[in-house]
């Protein structure tokens, strides 16, 4: 097995679980502590994971952006309440924007079946869409393998045309000092745009994101409604949160 193959799994291990020891990587893998060693060493000098005393190793709390499928497999439970109760929020006959997050993306099995359409530039949620039979369209451009979306001019150029009942989007953190925040400048500017075209915006952020604090700032805490899980003790009071049970 290639290393970068390796690597790729030791995240997908440590997505499913909150901290694994290297004990158990060692065997799931089937190698040497000294190959382990040096993929454990590559992924924390990216930042990637952290290795914690007496053998475990977690995810890495850092600013460092993780590619979709991994996103989709961290705080699943948290992720379907926010996504069944911004479903509910979808009305017969909707127009809606979805960003290509990994918190929008469980939205759509519940749209199955519904008189709605969905505008996304995200090839997963499409991908899922279309399987679903769900009526939608994507928008192009150049693709971010991380998302798995498209992004950049061509992207831009046609949302700026399009609008919307309601957009529902993701972010990369959030918190009291920065708002929400994303990493990457060119997704900022789809979510802006987004957001400038629906007559209702909702932004889904899990609980696990407070805190963490991202490249751009996006828009204050309070300026839209957050749908969220789980409201942190120092945000009870404050903004227009949404709480799904």
């Amino acid at each position: 097995m290639i290393p970068a193959v390796r690597q790729e799994k030791i995240i997908d291990m440590l997505s499913s679980n909150e901290i694994v020891s290297t004990d158990t990587i060692m065997k799931e893998l089937s190698v040497s502590v000294s190959t382990l060693r040096r993929d454990l060493m590559k992924l924390e000098a990216e930042n990637k994971i952290t290795l914690l005393h007496g053998g475990g190793v977690r995810l890495s709390q850092k600013s460092v952006e993780l590619n979709i499928s991994t996103k989709l497999n961290l705080n699943q439970e948290a992720k379907e309440r926010i996504a069944r109760r911004a479903a509910s929020l979808v009305e017969d006959g909707d127009v809606i924007f979805m960003d290509p997050s990994s918190t929008t993306y469980p939205m759509i099995p519940h749209l199955a079946g519904r008189n709605v359409t969905v505008v996304t530039n995200g090839i997963s949620h499409i991908t899922q869409l279309t399987a679903l039979d769900i009526p939608c369209i994507m928008i192009g451009g150049s693709i971010k393998k991380t998302t798995n979306s498209c992004v950049g001019p061509l992207t831009e150029s046609t949302l700026k045309t399009l609008y919307f009942n309601k957009c529902f989007l993701g972010a990369s953190g959030f918190s009291l000092s920065c708002g929400i925040t994303n990493h990457d400048i060119n997704e900022r500017v789809i979510k802006l745009l987004a957001l400038q075209n629906s007559s209702q915006p909702y932004f889904l952020l899990d609980s696990s994101k407070f805190g963490l604090v991202t490249l751009v700032h996006v828009a204050d805490l309070d300026q839209y409604p957050v749908l969220i899980e789980k409201i942190p003790e120092e945000l009870k009071g404050y903004g227009n949160f949404i709480l799904c049970s």
